[in-house]
């Protein structure tokens, strides 16, 4: 039988302290600063493409994309995205 998949959102599993908002806001920040792989791997055994998440997300996507818009309104939507995206296991 094959390992079921989690499908906990990275929301989810901050609301069960397996993932800490302060590793949501490092997250958030490498997105925005593009200085990262697009693949980030959280400390409690999870990862999540940052670029496939905010791409999922129609807010997120919408605000990233807008060249006049500042990181000040991005960073919302993009942790937003992040929130609500569903991670792999590593």
């Amino acid at each position: 039988m094959p390992p079921m998949t989690d499908f906990q959102t990275i929301g989810t599993l901050c609301d069960r302290n397996l993932i800490s908002e302060d590793e949501v806001d490092t997250a958030v920040e490498a997105f925005l600063s593009g200085s990262t792989p697009s693949v980030f791997h959280f400390q409690g055994g999870y990862r999540l493409n940052l670029v496939k998440a905010v791409r999922s997300h129609p807010g997120a996507q919408e605000f990233v994309g807008r060249p006049n818009v500042g990181t000040g309104l991005k960073r919302p939507f993009v942790r937003a995205a992040l929130l609500q995206a569903r991670p792999l296991p590593v």
